[in-house]
């Protein structure tokens, strides 16, 4: 149970989450639960892997190992792998939400 929440089970479980380019790690063994009513941020240094995880996270990249498990509105886990194409985009649409941010933004550009 999650004390803050006060939710039992989690909506959004990552396991042993990794995602390699090549030699390169891009994150590596990330274990994550996200419960009903939280709102979460990632943040670090450049390079640390947040986009990483992100992109996982959102199924827009495959991860190396490791898995991705979501609690439907039936209320039943489900490894995010075994959503058809068309599951997550309305996932992605409906249910859930990302702010990613520009770079850009955070410069002061004369």
């Amino acid at each position: 149970m999650n004390p803050a929440s006060g939710q039992d089970a989690p909506l959004l479980v990552a396991q042993g989450l990794t995602r390699l380019y090549g030699t390169r790690i891009g994150c590596a063994d990330v274990e994550l639960e996200v419960y009903p009513g939280e709102i979460l941020a990632v943040v670090g240094e450049s390079g640390s892997g947040k986009s990483t995880l992100l992109s996982l996270l959102s199924t827009e990249l495959a991860p190396s190992s490791g898995r991705i498990s979501y609690r439907g509105t039936d209320g039943v886990m489900r490894d995010l792998a075994a959503f058809t194409e068309a599951e997550r985009r309305l996932l992605l649409r409906t249910q859930w939400g990302f702010v990613r941010q520009n770079p850009e933004q955070g410069l002061r550009m004369a």
